[in-house]
């Protein structure tokens, strides 16, 4: 059941070892073929220390925005997100962004995992606080805020998927009850039209939309990747796995695997 807050992302870039919304289901035809971005070789025989994006191998066209309050890492095929300080996507305010540029038509997916950095075998918030993470796609130009994203994690009154839509500083957002603090996500755009996915991790499920909006005034070139706030003194850590950025040709590819 939706329920009222209090307050009112990347290209798929396929992870991968150097060495080696529907709602309901339906037959689907064969997969169509897309056209994968190059994806980048991450070195994750062990854990990487806390950097700059752009040093992790396949990562050196990425960008942070808001880096000051995130710790990025890499680890066992995932690249992980730790917040360390308040950084909040509404409104006008600025959260966390790990992105490259897209142009056109895309996919992106990922699964998120969302946890406590004090403790990882815990799921973040509990407390009445904001602790999220996603995928999203951002107009980097221009001093207003202009994005969509899907989200997973705590909202403040629970563990919810969280949908924005932000034009122009103004937010909008939908947060249904969710029974785990993960979640595979996707985000299509095609044309206009961005359309927002979820399912459990690790299923065959077929995909639920969770959101879909229409959005003319964002330019063909987006930031694209994955996002990580908090409200309030985070404890939060976010895991993307399988994290792929996909060239589209139609919608029909968006609930395809």
């Amino acid at each position: 059941m939706t329920r009222l807050k209090r307050y009112s992302f990347a290209f798929l870039v396929a992870v991968a070892l150097i060495t080696s919304c529907s709602t309901s289901p339906r037959a689907v035809p064969e997969s169509p073929t897309l056209t994968p971005l190059p994806p980048p070789t991450l070195a994750l025989t062990e854990t990487m220390a806390p950097q700059d994006i752009s040093s992790i191998p396949g990562f050196k066209d990425w960008s942070v925005l808001n880096a000051p309050a995130v710790d990025v890492a890499a680890q066992d095929n995932a690249l992980i997100l730790t917040l360390k300080h308040r950084a909040l996507w509404f409104m006008n305010q600025r959260g966390v962004l790990a992105s490259t540029l897209v142009d056109g038509d895309f996919r992106i997916t990922a699964d998120v995992y969302t946890a406590k950095s004090s403790d990882l075998s815990q799921p973040p918030g509990g407390d009445g606080t904001v602790q999220l993470g996603g995928i999203m796609a951002r107009n980097g130009n221009g001093a207003r805020e202009n994005y969509v994203f899907i989200v997973v994690g705590d909202d403040g009154d629970g563990l919810s998927i969280e949908t924005k839509n932000t034009t122009d500083n103004v937010s909008e957002y939908d947060g249904p009850a969710w029974g785990t603090s993960n979640a595979q996500l996707r985000m299509c755009r095609v044309g206009s039209t961005f359309t927002l996915y979820k399912r459990h991790v690790g299923t065959e499920e077929a995909w639920i939309q969770a959101a879909s909006f229409d959005r003319p005034d964002l330019p063909a070139r987006l930031q694209v990747g994955v996002n990580i706030y908090s409200d309030s003194t985070p404890d939060l850590q976010v895991r993307y796995e399988n994290l792929e950025i996909e060239k589209l040709t139609s919608t029909n590819e968006c609930e395809t695997d």
